[in-house]
């Protein structure tokens, strides 16, 4: 509990749009000092969907998300060794033998990530998975719908039978796809910011940071505490990283411009 105290006392409030006082790497640093082994590893479990995501990264030869628990020669040699990684990984890439296959067949591994994820998640971790989850079926739906892509085909990784899954397929002949009353709010951002893909992404980010403030009536000296913690600082430093492309971009095109 100490430790809890110590480090709570330490995390200045978050806000969307405002630079943390504490960035992504300060504080690892911080958990790794006051933190329990069995406490921090909770931390680098919690940071596995982001070595998930630098797997496309790595097999699209782009630059790794630095909030992955491995660098580039560590996430080569935990492939090559096999090891570091969960099994579910190893058997994708032995079924899809070639950059261009697991690519194409990422979804599939992203599925494989969360049905194991959740399954052994608990308290607020379980939450933020489920929610990161459903938010990015509901995109997917809406996508599908907007570019008349075969619904049945973009989930054919997820189990039919799921409640969100079986109301996706059910829509799958309307001429609007309606995601679940909790998730309304959702359907508002894909239809007002679809058009500008930077901005979609940066509502989501500012909608799961105001879902997860509304779930934390957790203790404030907690391990639960910490972990959100954690994701809000992603959050908004993803957030002020696409509010810096924004800007870029806008600059890039003024320069572009005939004078």
């Amino acid at each position: 509990m100490a430790n809890y105290y110590f480090l709570g006392t330490l995390l200045p409030d978050l806000r969307i749009g405002e630079p943390p006082e504490v960035g992504f790497s300060e504080l690892d640093q911080l958990m790794k000092d006051n933190l329990t082994t069995a406490d921090y590893e909770k931390t680098r479990t919690l940071r596995n969907l982001y070595d998930i995501s630098n797997l496309r990264s790595y097999w699209k030869g782009e630059p790794l998300d630095p909030t992955g628990n491995f660098n580039q020669v560590e996430l080569e040699e935990a492939l090559i060794t096999r090891t570091m990684l969960p099994s579910y990984v190893f058997n994708f890439v032995d079924k899809y033998p070639t950059n261009e296959e697991r690519l194409s067949h990422y979804p599939e591994l992203l599925s494989n990530f969360y049905k194991d994820a959740i399954s052994k998640a608990t308290g607020f971790f379980k939450y933020y998975l489920t929610l990161e989850r459903e938010v990015r079926l509901i995109m997917v739906a809406f996508r599908a719908k907007k570019l008349g892509r075969d619904i049945y085909k973009e989930l054919q990784y997820e189990d039919p039978e799921e409640d969100l899954i079986a109301q996706i397929l059910a829509q799958k002949d309307a001429a609007e796809y309606e995601p679940p009353e909790k998730y309304e709010d959702i359907k508002v951002l894909f239809q007002q910011y679809y058009d500008d893909p930077l901005e979609l992404q940066k509502a989501l980010i500012d909608y799961r940071f105001n879902k997860i403030d509304e779930k934390l009536n957790i203790e404030l000296f907690s391990i639960d505490r910490i972990l959100a913690y954690v994701i809000e600082v992603i959050m908004v430093e993803r957030w002020m990283h696409m509010d810096k492309q924004k800007g870029l971009k806008i600059v890039d095109s003024m320069l572009k411009e005939p004078s």
